[in-house]
């Protein structure tokens, strides 16, 4: 029995808490600008602006770096704003939880086009939570409810599906490491969907506490992670962002902190834990990374936002 709880102390040491320098936070519980109600996803454009949608607000808002307000946008048009991605133009695209739709916006908040609807057909959405734009303007749209992931043209027309309803056993989960935990290109209740620079498509598959990757084309490539509280484990997996040096960024929902891995999906460090203060988070579900090494944390809970400076030799 020694011998099992040495083991169990070096995992659970395992997830350091080497925290990022340079703290920022701003928002709090509201409705002006620079406020939000449960701040839901985040994503950064070319320029340094950070986008955030503020779900029970009903809009975006648009922010300089420091968290200067810029505007906010989608008033009137959104039910439940959720996902949102910049396109390599520097084009807005957001997902609309209860209306079944994806909206496309210029950088000003302008609306370009918007289509989808509710259905069962290929095309068609049940809770669209996330969606990820690559560099050859394909969208790719986290449809949750269908448990697949959809793929469109930037005027709406369907191109491809990958994916089914598949749950992993919490058993085998927890002891991947150990025993497969099959279930590959599955999903269960997938939350958001991310673009390497090498065009891999990252997954949180989020109930089954792990991220898929795939190529461009839905094939698998690996998972990471499963269930548990140690380094490179996860309690329901959510936003996820890929970083200039194809680091991957997980936030890990109900453990309350933010996990790197490499461009293998090794492990790097962890950081946060439940709380208030900077650093802490209530419920972590967005996370978008800037090309100067910052990353920026919807910190849904406490209905702010959190930037943090990567250090490079992370």
């Amino acid at each position: 029995m020694r011998k099992y709880a040495v083991l169990l102390l070096l995992l659970l040491l395992s997830a350091c808490t080497d925290n990022p320098s340079n703290v920022q936070t701003w928002g709090g519980l509201g409705s002006a600008h620079g406020q939000f109600n449960e701040p839901f996803d985040v994503a950064v454009d070319t320029q340094g602006f950070v986008y955030v949608t503020d779900v029970r607000n009903n809009r975006v808002q648009k922010f300089t770096t420091d968290g200067d307000f810029v505007l906010a946008f989608g008033q009137g048009l959104f039910e439940k704003p959720a996902g949102i991605a910049i396109a390599p133009d520097d084009t807005v695209w957001v997902t609309d939880y209860d209306l079944d739709k994806v909206f496309h916006f210029d950088n000003k908040g302008k609306l370009i086009t918007a289509w989808g609807k509710a259905g069962d057909k290929l095309g068609e959405f049940e809770s669209p939570v996330d969606i990820a734009v690559n560099a050859k303007g394909l969208v790719y749209v986290v449809d949750q409810y269908h448990h697949r992931i959809q793929t469109f043209s930037p005027d709406g027309h369907f191109i491809s599906t990958w994916g089914k309803q598949g749950k992993v056993n919490v058993v085998r989960s927890a002891l991947n490491f150990l025993i497969s935990d099959n279930h590959k290109g599955e999903f269960y209740y997938p939350s958001r969907i991310a673009i390497g620079f090498d065009d891999l498509v990252y997954v949180s598959d989020a109930y089954n506490n792990r991220v898929q990757v795939f190529d461009s084309q839905g094939g698998f490539v690996r998972s990471i992670g499963g269930m548990g509280l140690w380094g490179g484990r996860f309690r329901v997996s959510s936003g996820i962002a890929v970083d200039a040096d194809n680091h991957l960024f997980v936030a890990d929902f109900y453990n309350n902190r933010i996990q790197q891995f490499d461009d293998e999906g090794r492990f790097i460090k962890a950081w946060g834990s439940k709380g208030v203060e900077q650093g802490e988070f209530s419920g972590p579900t967005g996370v978008a990374a800037s090309r100067d090494g910052k990353v920026y944390i919807t910190d849904w809970g406490n209905h702010r936002i959190q930037r943090f400076v990567i250090h490079s030799d992370s």
